[in-house]
């Protein structure tokens, strides 16, 4: 395992960097390791689902539409899925930082029972509103979330490899 840095940015800031440790890397994704630092827990459904030093393990694609977060609490148990629907990264760097990840605002949550949340749209109409992402852009990411949806329904999305990740403590 070796530190990376996972760059990434929403729009209209500039990439921020989250430190992690590299677990995997392919030509096609990035499996990362990191302690998750947030201002505030993060709840879905009455669950908190993302506080600071959770575990996540990131999953970073070339060429898909969203990445991919595998949480764990402080104790390590498993909580769920949280799912970014970000622009396509056309290369992935994996040396001492990530190829930099944009972030569309729209999110879901997977919980361990297959339930889903779409998570953000606020923030994504008014990025939208706002002119941070093109409508053409955004009409996109809407459709992505969808097709995510109903691969999720069908019980295929995360991938099998998503779900047989376990951390490396």
């Amino acid at each position: 395992m070796r530190p990376i840095s996972i760059m990434y940015r929403r729009p209209p800031h500039a990439p921020q960097r989250f430190p992690g440790v590299l677990l995997n890397a392919t030509s096609s994704r990035l499996t990362i390791q990191s302690r998750l630092s947030v201002d505030e827990p993060r709840l879905v459904a009455g669950k908190v689902i993302a506080d600071t030093n959770y575990l996540a393990i990131w999953f970073v694609f070339k060429g898909r539409w969203y990445d991919v977060g595998k949480f764990y609490d402080q104790e390590n148990n498993w909580l769920g899925y949280y799912c970014d629907v970000v622009k396509p990264v056309n290369r992935l760097l994996y040396g001492a930082k990530t190829s930099v990840i944009t972030d569309l605002f729209l999110d879901l949550w997977i919980s361990p029972e297959n339930a889903y949340y779409v998570l953000d749209t606020e923030e994504f109409d008014e990025a939208v509103s706002r002119h941070l992402i093109p409508k053409r852009l955004a009409k996109r990411a809407e459709s992505e979330l969808f097709r995510i949806i109903k691969m999720v329904e069908k019980g295929v999305f995360p991938p099998k490899y998503v779900r047989a990740m376990k951390p490396n403590i």
